[in-house]
């Protein structure tokens, strides 16, 4: 009898626990689901073929192609007219030269599927956020802890604007850098690796596919040197990463197939990646101007007079977050705290990666790859303090 009431007793709190858990989650995606029925008609209505002609007309009229009293078009008309270019069967090297061609061609999947260039951009801001909440139960081994990072981060300017100025590439290749991460320490902390690295290097290849390669570049980097420092040199799990990584090159190669048809070779491919880094190059100016926009939200222009300005997306828990970030690893530096894989491995990526945002100018269009990750390691020392001071008192 007494057994019973236990088991009932346990089935009633996980039940709470599941209705309490299922309240906060309505309560963080509230924003999110509200600016999207907001801009429903622009996320969802129909009627592209309509507008093509009108995006052909004001691309051709632009400052992408006309150097003399072009028309300013935004990033969102011309990655509109460069899905339907695509889906039409346009050459991608015919009219982009910054970044190679799958972010246009996913954005070309959601004109064939919806008939909207923007809808597909809900789906994978929903993945994105899946991902993150994730990462932060992987982290945190708490669900309801993991909570935080992500509502913070999904109610914010920096993640909802992306519903609003749509379609454009950074939301599209974020879920795939996320999910890479999350593949990649599930790879760490099993001994079945085999399957989570063969998916992180097809998300690495959709990756460096969807804008210029320098941030999968530099998570390849952070991971071979995290296999190499945490494993202490070459092992099993550490060379079947390394055989798996051609794969993100056949992912790249095959985003070029249009191009390979009209006679391009494999080779010219990879030509063409040095093509974009020597572009890319150009921008390697005004450095270290990333600390100033991520803690003090001044935005070092590099355009004109280069004045400073700020980024209305800008908020308060980036800089309070950086800040706590640093003190945990300082803290965990001196208080010999024992990292889990996953925090190591966010730790090293933010080092290398915000190393290489300040060698150029920067904007918070680099944000949302660093953004979710310190949210979710100033969360994580905050969970940990909160559970030491809780023990002192307990002995009290």
């Amino acid at each position: 009898m007494l057994k019973k009431i236990i088991n009932q007793t346990k089935k009633l709190l996980k039940d709470k626990r599941k209705l309490v858990f299922f309240i906060l989650l309505l309560l963080i995606f509230a924003r999110p689901v509200g600016t999207i029925i907001k801009n429903k008609d622009y996320l969802f209505s129909p009627g592209y073929e309509k507008q093509y002609e009108t995006y052909k007309k004001s691309y051709y009229s632009s400052q992408f192609v006309q150097k003399k009293n072009p028309i300013i078009i935004s990033d969102e008309i011309f990655r509109s007219f460069a899905g339907g270019a695509f889906l039409k069967g346009l050459n991608p090297i015919m009219i982009t030269h910054d970044h190679p061609p799958l972010g246009n061609y996913i954005i070309a999947a959601s004109i064939l599927l919806f008939d909207n260039p923007r809808t597909l951009i809900v789906l994978l801001l929903a993945f994105a956020a899946l991902g993150i909440y994730l990462i932060g139960k992987q982290v945190l081994k708490n669900s309801f802890w993991a909570l935080i990072p992500l509502g913070i981060l999904i109610n914010e300017p920096l993640f909802l604007n992306k519903f609003n100025y749509a379609p454009l590439v950074e939301p599209i290749q974020l879920p795939f850098i996320i999910f890479a991460f999350y593949f990649f320490i599930k790879a760490l902390e099993t001994e079945k690796y085999k399957k989570w690295f063969i998916l992180t290097s097809l998300f690495l290849g959709v990756i460096i596919s969807t804008r210029f390669f320098v941030t999968g570049g530099v998570l390849v980097f952070c991971m071979i040197l995290y296999l190499l420092y945490n494993r202490r040199g070459i092992d099993k799990k550490f060379l079947f990463f390394i055989l798996t990584l051609p794969l993100s090159l056949v992912v790249l190669v095959f985003s070029y197939t249009r191009t390979m048809m009209d006679g391009y070779s494999v080779i010219q491919i990879f030509g063409i990646q040095k093509y974009i880094l020597a572009y890319h190059s150009s921008k390697f100016i005004l450095p270290f101007t990333f600390w100033d926009l991520l803690l003090f939200n001044r935005w070092h222009t590099w355009w004109g007079d280069w004045e400073i300005s700020h980024d209305p997306q800008w908020l308060i828990t980036w800089p309070i977050s950086t800040l706590l970030t640093f003190g945990y690893f300082i803290y965990g530096f001196f208080k010999k705290i024992n990292f889990n894989d996953a925090e190591k491995f966010i730790f090293l990526w933010l080092v290398v990666y915000c190393l290489s945002l300040s060698t150029g100018f920067s904007s918070t269009n680099y944000f949302l790859t660093i953004i979710p990750f310190f949210y979710i390691l100033a969360v994580s020392f905050i969970y940990k303090i909160s559970k030491l001071i809780f023990k002192i008192n307990a002995r009290k």
